[in-house]
């Protein structure tokens, strides 16, 4: 019996059969070695998926605040922002005002002090496993309306590693109508009309107030424009619908 490092290999008395033999013994361990490295391809792949989940997390990533009266001086929407990964991260918040009543107010608190309205973005530090405070508060000042802003916290070390929430106050549509922009209007922002990018399948169109209010609806929309200089200047919600009632697209649409 003639030994390698994988198994025995019988002689009989032929050189060149045990030679074949052992040949074939090398031939399986480059095989065996073949197969190791994409093991480890795979095990390298999982590791690098495992790195990229999304470290950062706003908590709930949508709120809704309903029934505002004139008479609260303060309203808040809260939410948290945690850091899910191992090490202290350090990040920056971005406040977008979507749309607000024009006498009303907004700021936003973190982890670190309650800012003030005037304030659109800021930096915090995140210890492993942490969740930080991450409210919006809206100042409605003796006046009806309602205010959708939005959020976003980005990892100053990752562009990648960032979250978005939404804070939904006095909006009959609130959560059910989270802005998708899956399909595009423009331009915007619109004087007197504005068009749809990709219209082929939209049937019905609605256009909201800020309040939820219904301002104006179109039922059989073709591949046209929709007129809006009856509409007075400010933002507003544009959900769109194909002939089987799927909604397809919620926009904000700003009109001058």
């Amino acid at each position: 019996m003639v030994a390698n490092g994988l198994f025995l290999c019988e002689t009989y008395g032929n050189c060149s059969h045990t030679l074949d033999c052992l040949y074939g013994s090398k031939s399986l361990l480059l095989v065996k070695i073949k197969h190791m490295k994409k093991l480890y391809a795979i095990f390298i792949a999982v590791l690098i998926g495992a790195s990229t989940f999304a470290q950062t997390v706003i908590e709930p990533n949508e709120v809704a605040v309903e029934g505002i009266t004139v008479q609260q001086s303060d309203v808040v929407a809260n939410a948290v922002v945690i850091n899910q990964s191992s090490e202290q991260q350090f990040y920056t918040w971005t406040r977008e005002i979507i749309d607000i009543t024009p006498e009303w107010f907004t700021a936003v608190c973190d982890v670190n002090l309650c800012h003030g309205p005037v304030v659109g973005d800021a930096t915090f530090n995140l210890n492993p496993g942490q969740e930080g405070t991450l409210d919006v508060h809206v100042y409605p000042s003796g006046f009806e309306g309602g205010a959708i802003i939005s959020v976003t916290v980005s990892n100053d070390n990752d562009p990648e590693d960032t979250d978005n929430a939404m804070y939904y106050f006095n909006q009959a549509l609130s959560v059910s109508t989270t802005i998708t922009n899956a399909l595009k209007i423009y331009p915007n922002p619109v004087v007197s009309e504005f068009f749809i990018e990709g219209a082929g399948d939209v049937q019905r169109i609605e256009i909201y107030s800020i309040s939820g209010k219904l301002v104006k609806q179109v039922q059989s929309f073709g591949q046209g424009s929709v007129n809006v200089e009856s509409l007075g200047t400010g933002n507003y919600i544009v959900r769109m619908w194909n002939v089987s009632n799927v909604q397809l697209s919620t926009n904000v649409l700003s009109v001058q």
